[in-house]
């Protein structure tokens, strides 16, 4: 028990300097590019971030626990949204969102949790639709990358100095990359360790130990870029490693080896996904920004979710 913990505060602080590394290498990365920082969180940052997520539901796929591998990916989005995203509104309020780049990311986030929910909808995940959430991953990063290509509008500027500061940037975001890695490895391993001793079943751990342990990339580089006054930077992160968890992460698990869900999984984590999707859509939608009301809401709502986790399990064994 006390190493476990000595483990789980060494995975904490790898975790913070990966994620001060990335804001700043990723601000960088954005100027250099002449890209919106928006549009930086939700492509480079969301593809590095969502790396614990899929490696840790691959690893539980090829072991055949799919418990594990699915509830990671949807509890993950969950956690994206009511803790992070709550957070960061509560701390830096406000956050203001271009409502075009918001309303086109929303769109491909909502595209997603419906695709997986009728995809999964008879508890299962075979082969061929999981090939086609990864086809639509693909879809979606070329989205972005020509999005990008379109608002930078040319190429970048040959001037040596500005690109040794970009190559220095990218080494920074490389390193950030295998702490937020290394450490996201560390948490959710001995995570599991403590979980697994109290008989928590498998499904649960994927929707809140493993989940939470896997989001820590997103919610460090959010306090992060909240910390240095770029928050937008933390939402479009979200939204997009959102997109990834759902199309990426659960295709990739689903074409090693085809997930079946049990019903607790797909009846609560399913419920409450559309629920934060929808409030997090409503904000944004509403008023073009998150101030700290819509923070506190969000973070209500997921202490809602996590209680759920359970309490719902005792009350309702037959799920």
């Amino acid at each position: 028990m006390p190493l476990s913990i000595l483990v789980i505060l060494l995975a904490l602080a790898l975790l913070a300097k990966g994620g001060d590394l990335f804001v700043d290498s990723s601000l960088n990365i954005g100027r250099a590019l002449r890209v919106p920082r928006f549009v930086i969180g939700g492509t480079l940052v969301s593809l590095a971030t969502t790396m614990p997520e899929l490696v840790v539901s691959t690893v539980a796929s090829s072991v055949n626990d799919p418990g594990i591998a699915i509830g990671n990916a949807i509890g993950s989005c969950i956690c994206n949204v009511g803790l992070i995203v709550g957070t960061v509104a509560l701390v830096s309020s406000p956050i203001r969102v271009v409502r075009w780049d918001f309303i086109k990311r929303v769109a491909w986030m909502a595209s997603a949790g419906a695709l997986v929910v009728i995809f999964t909808w008879n508890r299962a995940l075979s082969r061929p639709l999981a090939a086609v959430l990864l086809m639509l991953a693909l879809a979606y990063l070329a989205w972005d990358y020509f999005g990008i290509r379109r608002q930078q509008g040319m190429a970048i500027d040959d001037d040596l100095e500005e690109r040794g500061g970009l190559v220095r940037s990218l080494g920074q975001f490389g390193l950030g990359l295998l702490l937020i890695v290394g450490g996201s490895w560390l948490l959710v391993d001995s995570g599991q360790l403590l979980a697994e001793s109290l008989g928590v079943p498998s499904g649960i751990i994927g929707l809140s130990v493993v989940a939470i342990g896997t989001s820590l990339p997103e919610f460090v580089t959010g306090l992060s870029a909240a910390r240095k006054g770029v928050p937008d930077l933390s939402l479009g992160n979200i939204i997009g490693a959102n997109v990834l968890n759902l199309f990426l992460v659960v295709g990739l698990a689903g074409a090693i080896n085809p997930l079946a869900l049990d019903s607790f999984t797909q009846l609560y984590s399913y419920g409450w996904l559309g629920i934060f999707f929808v409030a997090v859509t409503g904000m944004g939608f509403r008023t073009g920004c998150f101030d700290r009301r819509d923070g506190l809401f969000l973070l209500g709502l997921y202490a809602c979710y996590v209680t759920g986790l359970a309490v719902v399990p005792m009350v309702a064994p037959a799920l």
